[in-house]
């Protein structure tokens, strides 16, 4: 069962997926930063003198509340990607530190070979 997620790993483009995390990151941060400029401008350009009774009020509700889901939503998003950015981190970090140990190994075997042939 390990060399099916050893295969698995190695199918997976590391070095595009590390090359593509920092936009990633970037792309969140910037969404964040925009949904939190038009909420700024939504609650500047509320205006309590022109509300109506009724539908109105209650359509105003409604677009507050999915605004404030809206930056729920922007919040995960940008917490996401910088669990991405630290996993991608995190996973390039395992495989140097992999290749690192297969190297030594390597050694090993090739130093024991000579000590066998001695």
């Amino acid at each position: 069962m390990p060399i099916n997620w050893i295969a698995a790993l190695k199918l997976i483009p590391w070095s595009d997926v590390v090359q593509a995390t920092p936009t990633v990151v970037q792309g969140a941060k910037d969404l964040w930063s925009r949904t939190k400029r038009s909420k700024a401008k939504a609650v500047s350009s509320d205006d309590p003198e022109h509300v109506e009774v009724g539908s109105l009020a209650h359509l105003t509700q409604r677009v507050e509340q999915l605004e404030s889901e809206q930056l729920e939503v922007s919040a995960l998003i940008n917490t996401l990607a910088e669990q991405n950015a630290r996993l991608v981190a995190a996973l390039d970090n395992l495989r140097t530190r992999m290749k690192m140990f297969y190297a030594v190994c390597v050694l090993l075997v090739l130093g024991g070979v000579a000590l066998w042939l001695r």
